[in-house]
């Protein structure tokens, strides 16, 4: 037999075995019966008539992984990867995401050099390298790969933030800062990089955060962002600001207990009115009845009130709902040795 002929005859049987497990794999997941879509019976109309069409692969596994199927996830990707693993990261970003989701982190590591060996421009591949070695808190080689992320494209928004998460948790704030701005800069729209500038400027007790906040709030009006408003006035001692930005924000969530608590702290350390301070530290405890801190400071209240019996019974129940709690130990023992020694 003629080589050339052998080599036909090896690539037929080749193409042939290769249809019959694409086939064998669009049967099998359509008679699957644990995920009911109208989507994925589509994904699998669609891979019944084209069958070696890696981005289809990739569309439905988008749809496993939506639905949290990792495995059928896993196995897209692999398809999608066997056909054409040489013009497409998501493919490999999907595996790397379907793999990390269900614990496999070394898959979804070697997935993710695979995807930068053979697509060294793949900025998605970098960054996401970055954000796996920045959740095993190896924040150099996270920086490391954002580094060539941004080599091949200076505008990454998403690669000053993950930068500037590191330098925050390496405790480099000044360059956390920087990192952040410049992603502000780079994208009008990134919520989170509004927050995390406006948080690191909070705690330089920088009165500019507040108009990173305001952006964010802008983008998107969360009752977390408008509680940082709140807490940056209360700590530097603005405390009718303080006041107007944790009512504003119990007027979206009115059983809010970390602004009903800190009103309460403003109630009693600067308005110096009890009764009130109390009645919030009540609304805190309705919100969440094992507020350790909240029985505390009523517990306070009570005891400066005079009212021994309510002041003991707070103090107890702030040591009962959180364990080793000695504030509240502390305050219980100092009120039943003075209640005894009277």
């Amino acid at each position: 037999m003629p080589f050339a002929a052998i080599l036909f005859l090896i690539a037929s049987c080749t193409n042939s075995t290769k249809e019959k497990e694409n086939t064998d794999a669009v049967k099998k997941d359509t008679l699957s019966d644990e995920i009911h879509s109208q989507e994925l019976k589509n994904a699998n109309d669609l891979l019944k008539e084209n069958p070696n069409n890696p981005h289809l692969y990739y569309k439905r596994g988008e749809i496993y992984l939506g639905f949290k199927d990792f495995d059928a996830a896993i196995a897209d990707a692999n398809r999608a990867l066997k056909i054409d693993s040489l013009s497409n990261d998501s493919f490999y970003i999907l595996l790397t995401n379907a793999a990390f989701y269900s614990g496999q982190t070394r898959l979804a590591k070697e997935t993710l050099d695979r995807c930068v060996k053979n697509l060294p421009n793949s900025t998605q591949g970098y960054l996401k390298l970055a954000e796996l070695y920045f959740y095993v808190k190896k924040y150099q080689e996270s920086i490391n790969n954002i580094n060539s992320a941004l080599k091949i494209d200076p505008t990454l928004a998403k690669g000053y933030f993950i930068k500037g998460m590191c330098y925050k948790e390496s405790g480099d704030t000044g360059l956390a800062l920087s990192s952040m701005q410049t992603a502000c800069e780079q994208d009008d729209k990134y919520y989170d990089a509004f927050v995390e500038t406006g948080r690191l400027l909070a705690a330089k007790k920088n009165l500019l955060c507040i108009e990173y906040f305001n952006k964010a709030l802008k983008i998107n009006p969360t009752t977390e962002v408008i509680y940082f408003v709140g807490k940056f006035y209360q700590d530097n001692k603005r405390i009718p600001q303080a006041i107007d930005a944790y009512n504003k924000l119990l007027t979206i969530d009115k059983k809010n207990k970390n602004a009903l608590y800190n009103l309460g702290v403003i109630q009693y350390a600067y308005l110096k009115d009890l009764d009130k301070a109390k009645g919030y530290f009540t609304q805190a405890i309705d919100a969440d009845p094992e507020y350790a801190e909240a029985y505390l400071a009523r517990g306070i209240c009570f005891e400066d009130l005079k009212d021994y019996a309510n002041a003991e019974a707070d103090y107890k129940m702030a040591v009962q709902s959180k364990a080793n709690f000695e504030p509240a130990i502390t305050r219980l023992n100092d009120l039943l040795a003075a209640r005894k020694a009277k």
